[in-house]
Formats: C-alpha cells, sequence, structure tokens
C-alpha cells in the first residue's frame, strides 16, 4: 500500500510541475490527500515522535501538515506552527548574508577573513593562504569541522550517549574564546578544492558579516531575510508565545533505541552555523524564493543573478561524500536534475530542505528526534523516499505527456520585441487564429508560425517542427521575450 501511496503522491507532483490540464482540480485534491497516509505510515514504522513536512511548487506551497507529538509525555500534538530548531540549515541563511553585502558593495566575497577579523592569524598550508569568504561559504578553507577549542563538547557528547544521558554535556566555546585563539589554528586541508564541512569555518564567516554590516548577526538575518519573506516563526530566540509551540526534542540510543528528552542547547557561537528556529512553511517561503530568479530576481533580497551565482557549483566534486558547494548550497546531480539542499542536526532535531530549480519543486523536513549514532533521520529518510520515486517518474511521464495544441492563448505572444540597441524589430501578431512573425525592418518578411510545445513555435512550413522561436515568460508567466537564430529579443 506504501508503495501505491508514494506513486500517486509522485504523478500528482508531476502534473503540478508541468501545469497540464489533464486532471480536474477536484482529481488532484484527491490524490494529495494520500500523502498523509504516507507520512503516518512512516511514523508509525520508525516510531518518530512528529512529523512536520511541506511541499512547495514555486511560489505556492501546495502542502503542509504535521504529524505526531511535539511533545510526547503531555500528549501535545505538533501543527505546522510547531517550532522546530533547523540547526545547519541556519548556514544557508549565513550565506545569503554574505551574497546581500556582496550586492550591497558591503564585503567581496573573495576578500580575506582577516580583513574583518584581525585576530585571524592561522598557519597555513605551504603555497596557501589567505583564508577568503568564498572558501568559508564553500566548505573549501582548509578548516577543521570544529574548533579545536570544541573537542570537550564533542567528548561530552560521547559521553552523554554511553551513560544513556547521564553525563552532563559540556556546550560549545563562546565567542571571545574563539576570538582569542585564533593565533593557533591550523589549516588542515588544501583550500579551493574539495569541500570539507566546517561548522568553524561559517562561524568565522558569521562573525566577519556581522562585522562587515555593523549591525549583530542574529538582528541583520531577521531584518533583511526573514522579515522580508515574512518567515513570522524564524528567529534566533523565541517570545513567550513562540516558546509554548517549540516541540520538545528526543534522542533515541542504541542498543534499543530508547527514547530520551534531550539536552537543550545552549548556542553562543554555535549561533553562527546552527542557531535558527523556524517552521517547515517558514522554510518553504525561504525556498520560494530561490525561485525567483527571473530577470529581476527579488531586488528586497537578492537579485536573479545573486540567486544562481548561489547554486553555480564553486567546488570539485568530494569523492567521499560526491557533494559538491556552491555559495551555502549542498549540490548533486540526479538524473539530469541539479538537486540543491542542506540538512541539519542538534541533539532532539533534525531538518531537511531539497529544492529541484529547474522544476521549481522543493520539499522540506523537520521532526523533533534524532539518532545520534548514525541511524538515518526521518527527514533524509522521507526526502528520499520522494526524490528517488518522484523523479525516474517524472522522466517517464515527460515523455509520455503530449502537449496540448489546443489550449493554446496565442493573444499572449502579440506584441512588439526588439534586440537590445533597437539593432532589430520584430511584430508578433494574431491574425484568423494563427500566430505571425514578420520583422519590422523587413516587412516583406511576414510567416505563420505554431505552436510545437510549451512557448515553442515553428514555421508553418516547416516539415521538421523544429522550433525556430522560443518565447521566454517572468515568473507570473507573463510573456517578456522570444529567441529567434539565438538572439533574445525583448517585448517593449
Amino acid at each position: 500500500m506504501r508503495q501505491r501511496t508514494i506513486t500517486l503522491i509522485h504523478a500528482i507532483l508531476f502534473i503540478i510541475a508541468i501545469h497540464t490540464p489533464i486532471f480536474a482540480q477536484s482529481s488532484l485534491d484527491s490524490l494529495l490527500r494520500t500523502l498523509p497516509e504516507t507520512c503516518t505510515s512512516l511514523m508509525q514504522q520508525r516510531g518518530w515522535p512528529s512529523l512536520s513536512i511541506a511541499v512547495v511548487l514555486d511560489q505556492k506551497i501546495i502542502f503542509s501538515q504535521a504529524f505526531g507529538y511535539a511533545d510526547v509525555d503531555k500528549q501535545i500534538l505538533a501543527t505546522t506552527k510547531t517550532i522546530y530548531r533547523v540547526a545547519s540549515m541556519t548556514k544557508l541563511f549565513n550565506a545569503t548574508m554574505l551574497m546581500q553585502l556582496a550586492e550591497r558593495g558591503k564585503v567581496d566575497i573573495n576578500d580575506p577573513l582577516v580583513k574583518y577579523i584581525p585576530a585571524y592569524k592561522p598557519k597555513y598550508l605551504p603555497n596557501t593562504g589567505p583564508t577568503t569568504l568564498r572558501q568559508l561559504a564553500t566548505h573549501t578553507s582548509g578548516l577543521h569541522v570544529d574548533a579545536a577549542q570544541g573537542f570537550w563538547h564533542y567528548f561530552s557528547n560521547f559521553q552523554w550517549v554511553v551513560s544513556n544521558g547521564k553525563e552532563k554535556i559540556v556546550w560549545g566555546v563562546t565567542k571571545k574564546d574563539l576570538l582569542s585563539t585564533l593565533d593557533k589554528i591550523e589549516i588542515e586541508q588544501t583550500p579551493n578544492t574539495y569541500p570539507y564541512y566546517s561548522n568553524f569555518g561559517f562561524q568565522l564567516l558569521g562573525i566577519a558579516l556581522e562585522n562587515a554590516a555593523h549591525e549583530p548577526f542574529e538582528k541583520y538575518i531577521k531584518s533583511n531575510i526573514l522579515d522580508p519573506l515574512d518567515m513570522r516563526n524564524s528567529d534566533f530566540s523565541l517570545n513567550d508565545e513562540q516558546q509554548t509551540r517549540f516541540a520538545v526534542g528526543y534522542t533515541y540510543l542504541e542498543p534499543d533505541f530508547k527514547r530520551y528528552r534531550a539536552p537543550d542547547w545552549e548556542l553562543d557561537v554555535l549561533k553562527y552555523s546552527g542557531g535558527l528556529y523556524s517552521t517547515p512553511e517558514d522554510i518553504a517561503r525561504f525556498i520560494s524564493f530561490q525561485f525567483r530568479d527571473g530577470m529581476d530576481g527579488d531586488p528586497k533580497i537578492l537579485s536573479g543573478d545573486g540567486l544562481r551565482f548561489m547554486r553555480t557549483p564553486q567546488t570539485l566534486r568530494n569523492p567521499q561524500t560526491t557533494d559538491t558547494y556552491g555559495i551555502g548550497w549542498a549540490m548533486y546531480d540526479y538524473e539530469g536534475h541539479q538537486v540543491l539542499g542542506h540538512a541539519g542536526g542538534h541533539w532532539g532535531f533534525g531538518s531537511k530542505m531539497s529544492v529541484l530549480p529547474d522544476l521549481k519543486l522543493g520539499v522540506v523536513v523537520m521532526t523533533n528526534c534524532n539518532y545520534p549514532q548514525g541511524y538515518i533521520g526521518p527527514e533524509k529518510e522521507f526526502t528520499k523516499i520522494i526524490y528517488e520515486k518522484f523523479v525516474p517518474i517524472l522522466e517517464r511521464k515527460k515523455t509520455e505527456t503530449a502537449f496540448d495544441f489546443r489550449n493554446v492563448d496565442l493573444q499572449k505572444y502579440s506584441g512588439r520585441y526588439a534586440v537590445p540597441g533597437d539593432y532589430a524589430q520584430a511584430d508578433v501578431q494574431v491574425r484568423n487564429d494563427t500566430l505571425y512573425f514578420s520583422l519590422v525592418e523587413k516587412p516583406e518578411f511576414n510567416a505563420a508560425i505554431q505552436p510545437v510545445g510549451l512557448h515553442q513555435f515553428c514555421f508553418v512550413v516547416d516539415p521538421r517542427k523544429h522550433p525556430m522561436f522560443r518565447f521566454g515568460t517572468d515568473d507570473s508567466g507573463k510573456v517578456v521575450n522570444l529567441e529567434f537564430l539565438d538572439f533574445c529579443f525583448k517585448k517593449k
């Protein structure tokens, strides 16, 4: 039954993604109702306390629901407003801050870190250095996963696990302690090659950026990213009302995976690499923002160029993980699709977001449990089910679904178009239910064209039906340009 349910979900998402009119809305709603069955089935099999997900298509959240308990002992049900720690997904907001400040001329991503943190004086490997902001944002600085002082935090975590939660955890270093020891750092890996994940690097990046912005990190993120995206349930601290909606975190320990209430984190310097609280619906808004990479992007936050640059590979592919990194984003190829993502995990919490930019599809999963001894977390398992099953079905459906020529709105393509600088101009007009293309400078060239695909047309007399005209649209679906003979004509 679970396999059948998952297959139906994937078929729905495909249909929505390509905007086909094959199924009525009532049929779509009926099929989407099977998604909760998948969630509850997985929860029952794995014993997760709660699971909260949101599925995004472009600018719309097409599914959002929570399952299970935010507090098992008090039997408080999780809702779509339940707040979780998102842990390392915070790094994407840190990276977005870097891109913002770069676009606003406050920093250059290739600036040396020492420009913003003068105390940073590491021992470099031969023929390397200096550490740059770009290296920190792409995990290519060669720094260790955490600051050396963090050893005792790791050791106390180990003791907490083997003692079944009896030992006290020693929390990470303070910002003051970190800054006081930056002359004792050693670069461990060759920079600018493979990504070697570093919380330490993102902590230094956050400190550098708040110095450049002359504003505390968490205040900057809230006013420049969270608030503009209407992420009202996301912040680095919780008010009294939000605290009532904060999930209790649980940890499952071997050998029997008994559930323990997880200790609360004391973040301090860890806030830069993992301090954000949020909900799946709020993260879904951040995912939708990634799809606003049209001509103008979202000027309040980032330009389209900035969004695309963040997801441009900046590193070699790590042979151990197969991942490469953009600015903040981990990325990999799956069946010809670029997948962007980031996961996060604290004691008691797990989260993951995955984004397929070319399909404008995203999934975010959060839960209030984790498995510190390496057992796959629910957030990873759920996204694995979604995407490993979804992509093959999507590719299969692409070859099966025919373009519906009967419902093409020809009028939306009509208008005057011009090559930048007006070196060539074209008129596109509808006459007798047929679209005509003509060049203003050569009015004798006036040819009928017909649709052969989504926003693609060929000459009516072309027996090959080869698309010669490709119209481009903005995020709202409005036609803004056309391509002809490899030249882009912008609509006036």
